[in-house]
């Protein structure tokens, strides 16, 4: 790893591709399509449901904290951070025997008070949740023996969230976490999966609970290819308007997210979609095997130096760089016509992967561990991220209901951007994955959006792991530049390598 980023700084430094190794003529730069242009098209998606990330678990936190609930300054710590986001989108699964079953027996006061928090939270500042199960309950051990009690059981539990807790928020239920996967309950058997949820689909209509409540599906895990599109199509066919939602997972490499793969990908999900329905990413985050050997590696040695991280980490949530590659990644969902991407995960002390009697290997991949100096020995741990920069803005500035417009992108390798216009007000985000910076492209438009009174914020990952961005005292970004009238005609932008570019005049 340390050898990849002093190359990429040789780079940088000297504005050339040709040590990297690389294509010289898509990263130098030329004269021609040196333009962003919003297109007076019609609007790649509506109805936007908008950006967030994957919050929940801490079915752990009475074990490790002796409480079932953070303390005081922990919620108004974790509360101020996710208020700055304003995440308009969140996910939250649970478990059967972590939340409202014991023996078989219905016991749902066994939920952690810091599971009814989140969704008073989420209720309170109008988040849509997509809520639903990790896996199906099976008897004696046959898959395909669905325990008809356990349904019951877990239709009883959601209407209690809903009619009695008043939890509104939860508006999708997806059934069975990646059920195209062996590790799932339903160890890959599309039919399998079929019957449950439509199973879950007759209760939720038995119960009057569709009314408020829609099926997402079928929540398929996706890693660097669209080899698994049949499941897109065979629900289309299976379920037709039962299907509220569609709902995939993407873990694709750093290769294929900065390169044309990951597009291609999205597109071919999309594409199989049907057009009427919205299709969101249910969890984005990055992984690396295949071309990305060394950082997998790398990933591998800190995980290693680090007694609480489990294997199913990724270590490079401490680096600048993982802040451009997600961002990249969600931007180019906007872009596919997804209605809106959830970031793997909120917080490292979600979720654990215990080995033997050790219960403290964390899945690392959070914006930081709120339980840090309670559990984990580190205050430090509890700090933000730098990826949290990004995303952050990602969240706030691409809000619910928001109108996506294409932007067609200047011939610059690795560069990419997207528009929302939400009730007169805008933002553009652009990203550059690239090693090499984009001095003097201009802005234009082929529409009449008023980009005056603009803030511009930036972020830029630094060869050592670090990077360029303005925050408050308490991490938060704030802009670089403020007020910014930004006029079509003649309004040029430098775009830094291995940077993030946000331009709003939202409130």
């Amino acid at each position: 790893m340390r050898k990849l980023l002093i190359l990429v700084s040789i780079c940088i430094a000297v504005g050339t591709l040709w040590a990297c190794k690389d294509d010289a003529s898509s990263g130098m730069p030329d004269n021609n399509a040196a333009a962003f242009v919003i297109k007076n098209t019609t609007p790649i998606s509506t109805n936007f449901i908008g950006n967030g990330a994957q919050w929940g678990g801490y079915d752990i936190i009475e074990e490790w904290t002796g409480s079932n609930d953070f303390n005081d300054a922990d919620w108004a710590k974790m509360k101020k951070r996710i208020d700055f986001m304003r995440p308009p989108f969140i996910r939250i699964m649970i478990d059967a025997n972590w939340n409202y079953t014991t023996n078989g027996e219905y016991t749902p006061e066994k939920s952690t008070a810091a599971f009814h928090n989140m969704l008073q939270y989420c209720t309170d500042n109008n988040i849509t949740v997509m809520f639903g199960e990790w896996g199906h309950q099976f008897i004696d051990g046959d898959r395909n023996n669905i325990d008809e009690q356990w349904l019951d059981r877990s239709i009883q539990f959601l209407d209690m969230l809903i009619n009695e807790r008043g939890y509104t928020c939860i508006k999708h239920y997806n059934m069975v976490n990646e059920p195209n996967g062996d590790w799932s309950s339903t160890n890959s058997d599309y039919n399998l999966w079929k019957t449950v949820a439509q199973k879950y689909h007759a209760k939720l209509v038995e119960s009057g609970l569709i009314n408020k409540v829609q099926l997402a599906g079928p929540d398929i895990a996706v890693f660097s290819d669209a080899n698994a599109t049949n499941w897109i199509t065979r629900t289309a066919a299976d379920f037709g308007d039962d299907m509220g939602m569609y709902e995939i997972h993407t873990y694709p490499t750093k290769s294929v997210v900065n390169g044309s793969g990951y597009m291609s990908v999205l597109e071919a999900y999309r594409k199989a979609a049907p057009a009427e329905k919205q299709i969101v990413m249910g969890e984005i985050g990055l992984k690396y095997y295949d071309a990305d050997a060394d950082l997998q590696d790398e990933n591998q040695s800190r995980i290693d130096a680090d007694k609480y991280a489990s294997d199913d980490s990724n270590m490079f949530i401490y680096d600048g760089f993982y802040g451009v590659d997600v961002s990249d990644a969600i931007i180019q969902t906007m872009m596919a016509g997804f209605s809106g991407a959830l970031v793997w995960d909120m917080d490292d002390a979600m979720y654990n992967q215990p080995e033997g009697n050790n219960s403290k290997k964390l899945k690392r991949w959070g914006f930081w561990n709120i339980l840090g100096e309670e559990a984990f020995e580190s205050a430090e741990d509890e700090e933000l991220r730098p990826f949290y920069f990004p995303v952050s803005l990602l969240c706030r500035y691409f809000p619910a209901e928001s109108n996506i417009y294409e932007v067609e992108l200047p011939n610059r390798k690795g560069v990419r951007a997207v528009v929302a216009e939400k009730g007169g007000e805008y933002t553009m985000a652009i990203v550059n994955s690239h090693v090499v910076s984009y001095p003097d492209i201009n802005i234009e438009a082929e529409v009449s959006f008023d980009f005056s009174g603009v803030n511009k914020f930036e972020y830029i990952s630094k060869s050592d792991g670090s990077f360029e961005g303005e925050t408050d005292a308490e991490g938060f970004p704030i802009p670089c530049e403020e007020n910014i009238n930004i006029d079509f005609s003649n309004y040029n932008i430098n775009v830094a390598a291995q940077s993030v570019i946000i331009l709003t005049n939202m409130q």
